[in-house]
């Protein structure tokens, strides 16, 4: 006898269908439900116009409304939302998984690709010192070269002017102990 082997199926795995579709969460509120059962009549007095235009027909013609037209479209409303949560339960009791919408997916890749997913700061991390000696300087002197300047000046660009017309005028063994600073502050 002759014995081959045969890769079985991998009965591990769960077929993503096994638990059906997750359900689609309604949205819009009571509007939603009227814009859904009036989209055809407005798309059809916009034709040849913009997409947009349905809405804003649609809007207005919401508003116009009283409260007891639109009390109809609220419960259809609360009906699909009891229905849609009766959904997820049974959905997720089937073993299904409950994945983020359409939006929120759009709007993560979005994100990715733009780089904007910004690393959040440590509030208590110490301060990397900026300016680099002149900074240092900057610092200690400010308040003389405030004092020294013209009243009606602007204080911030009119002290950077002042601040770097002396620092430029210092010679490098007067710029060494800011430099030293910088150095000693940086290593911290």
């Amino acid at each position: 006898r002759i014995k081959i082997a045969i890769p079985s199926a991998n009965l591990s795995r769960v077929h993503p269908t096994m638990a059906g579709e997750q359900p689609k969460k309604p949205v819009g509120g009571a509007y939603g439900q009227f814009l859904a059962e009036k989209r055809p009549e407005f798309a059809k007095a916009c034709v040849g116009k913009k997409a947009s235009e349905v809405s804003k027909v649609a809007g207005e013609a919401w508003k116009k409304l009283s409260e007891k037209d639109k009390e109809p479209y609220q419960k259809k409303f609360e009906e699909a939302k009891v229905k849609f949560d009766k959904d997820m339960e049974t959905f997720l009791a089937a073993g299904g998984v409950k994945e983020k919408g359409l939006r929120a997916q759009r709007s993560e890749k979005k994100a990715e690709k733009e780089g904007k997913k910004k690393k959040t700061k440590d509030a208590n991390a110490p301060k990397k010192p900026a300016g680099g000696a002149y900074g240092v300087y900057l610092a200690e002197n400010r308040d003389k070269i405030v004092a020294s300047l013209p009243a009606g000046a602007n204080k911030i660009t009119d002290t950077a002017k002042k601040g770097s017309e002396q620092w430029k005028a210092l010679s490098e063994e007067d710029k060494k102990p800011y430099q030293e600073k910088f150095e000693k502050k940086q290593a911290e």
